[in-house]
């Protein structure tokens, strides 16, 4: 996972954001466990490692602050930008009147003056869809900040499961939670929390990387084959749709996380052609 180090004050957290001064870590695109943290040599954010956290969101309350009302969310990535002074949140959302979870995109930038204060830039763009559809056109330009030098990134990857099977048991049992629209708002919100956290950014911030995932794990599949390819990766199979669906899983600082997803495009429905009606010969001069 990847997070700041504790302070004593929101204040001087949200100033050390902002500014740069704070401890940044990333343990979320590397194979080793997370390590102890030291301090940065100069006042540019650098990235190392540390311990993870049940509750790493820093800005859950300014999320909440600014959402409408009705709707439910729970963070899935936060990112500060401290040369722009500037906080980019991505949460999966439910608002109220929709029957859809989606991953939203808030931005917040710092009020002139107020170390501890932020406000609203962006509120809540869409920017992936858990159904299938086309890609946000702004979805590379989010993967490029995320992996820009000089930022703070928060951002747990893997889930603490027993093994690669039951990573894909819990992930199925999440989805379903999330497509069943009789489930309680702030669950699905959650379940959908939980899957993107199983997902490595290859997976998740790939267009339509859970959708994918989702016509293929629900229902859940009945039987996986699992390949043990080292402590910390595996291979999982299984048929779904009377094809075979090859997952690639790596044990990440915060546990198995999906890595790799071939999945085979769905068969396109049949269409039944309707005939022509039979063209009338000319009448006789």
């Amino acid at each position: 996972m990847v997070r700041l180090r504790s302070t004593t004050a929101r204040a001087s957290a949200l100033a050390g954001l902002l500014h740069g001064a704070a401890l940044v870590t990333s343990a979320c695109d590397h194979d080793e466990q997370p390590s102890s943290s030291a301090e940065p040599s100069g006042p540019s954010a650098t990235k190392t490692t540390t311990t993870a956290t049940a509750e790493p969101w820093r800005f859950r309350p300014t999320l909440d602050q600014y959402l409408p009302e009705g709707a439910v969310a729970e963070p899935v990535l936060e990112l500060s930008e401290p040369r722009q002074r500037t906080v980019l949140v991505l949460a999966a959302v439910l608002r109220g009147g929709q029957e859809q979870v989606r991953i939203e995109r808030w931005t917040y930038e710092q009020i002139p003056d107020q170390e501890d204060g932020l406000r609203v830039v962006d509120e809540g763009e869409v920017v992936l869809q858990l159904q299938p559809g086309p890609p946000h056109p702004e979805l590379a330009e989010l993967r490029r900040r995320v992996a820009a030098p000089g930022t703070v990134l928060t951002r747990p990857v893997g889930l603490e499961v027993r093994g690669p099977d039951k990573l894909i048991e819990r992930l199925a049992a999440e989805l379903a939670i999330v497509r069943n629209p009789s489930a309680e708002p702030r669950a699905r919100a959650r379940a959908a929390a939980t899957v993107f956290r199983a997902l490595d950014d290859t997976v998740a911030m790939r267009g339509n990387g859970i959708a994918e995932l989702a016509t293929v794990l629900v229902p859940a599949p009945a039987r996986t084959a699992v390949s043990k390819d080292s402590e910390r990766r595996a291979t999982v199979t299984f048929e779904a749709a009377e094809q075979t669906v090859t997952l690639g899983l790596q044990r990440k600082a915060d546990g198995w996380a999906i890595v790799s997803a071939e999945i085979p495009p769905a068969e396109p429905a049949p269409t039944t052609a309707v005939p022509e009606p039979p063209v009338e010969p000319p009448l006789a001069p």
